[in-house]
């Protein structure tokens, strides 16, 4: 919804790899990477037992010795298949789709949308000398080919560095504070994009200049003045404060005094 069209996710990514899991799974116990995520998911489960929170229905991943291999990888399609049902954001669960989807993209079957105004903006980006940074709910592999395998060709170079949930919940504002020490810059010369609501507050709330991109198939923005979608340069974040919209990255080299004044009224909030 930022730099890649949502339907890319959902309507791509996503059903690959319900499509391919029961296949996939079949090797676990001779492939040690994948054994290494099933362990991870499997006491990502046992800690999901206790959890009221969650959606009902949890399925139990079999021990890693079980004799049943079958039984056991059809255990993990479950629990996978329920986590997917409820867009889970967590770790064990992005290294898996990440690690299939290496297979697809590294054979052609798929290739990456990104925005046309998203490249433009990584090469001026690039000559004025600026760091780009990715921070995504998808796993640092998953984030590595999406931008090394798109329809634009490999955009690695573009980027520093990437960061992914094993920093923090994007909805945290210690998480972009890590971010910011990371990277060795002022929280408030960092700019962060994103089409979520939610993380843009807690951005804001970390010190970091924010805008919300829209793009056509986000979710609805409340304006923070009169104007429909596609006109208004405002809206409500979460927090009730007033946050920049963007519609397109070309816009972030001609407006960049609203970001930063923006940002101090929203973690003013």
């Amino acid at each position: 919804g930022t730099t890649t069209p949502i339907s890319f996710v959902h309507d791509v990514l996503f059903p690959y790899v319900l499509t391919n899991l029961d296949a996939f799974l079949a090797r676990v116990g001779s492939d040690s990477v994948l054994d290494a995520i099933v362990d991870s998911i499997r006491q990502q489960a046992a800690k999901d037992a206790g959890d009221s929170s969650l959606p009902p229905g949890l399925p139990a991943v079999l021990p890693s010795d079980t004799p049943d291999r079958a039984a056991l990888a059809a255990s993990v399609a479950a629990n996978i298949r329920w986590q997917m049902a409820f867009d889970r954001k967590i770790a064990p669960l992005k290294d898996l789709q990440g690690y299939m989807w290496r297979t697809a993209y590294q054979s052609g079957e798929v290739k990456a949308t990104v925005y046309p105004d998203v490249v433009d903006a990584l090469r001026r980006w690039r000559d004025l000398g600026v760091p780009v940074y990715v921070y995504s709910s998808g796993s640092v592999p998953a984030q590595k080919l999406l931008f090394g395998y798109s329809d634009h060709g490999d955009l690695l170079e573009y980027f520093q560095g990437y960061f992914d949930t094993t920093t923090g919940s994007k909805l945290e504002a210690e998480s972009y504070r890590r971010i910011a020490a990371a990277t060795g810059a002022n929280p408030a010369d960092v700019l962060f994009l994103s089409d979520n609501v939610k993380e843009i507050d807690a951005a804001a709330a970390a010190g970091l200049s924010v805008a919300i991109v829209w793009r056509t198939g986000n979710a609805q923005l409340e304006p923070a003045a009169t104007g429909a979608v596609g006109s208004q340069q405002q809206a409500r974040g979460g927090s009730g404060a007033t946050v920049p919209v963007v519609y397109s990255f070309d816009e972030l080299f001609a407006r960049t005094a609203d970001f930063s004044v923006a940002s101090s009224a929203a973690a003013a909030k």
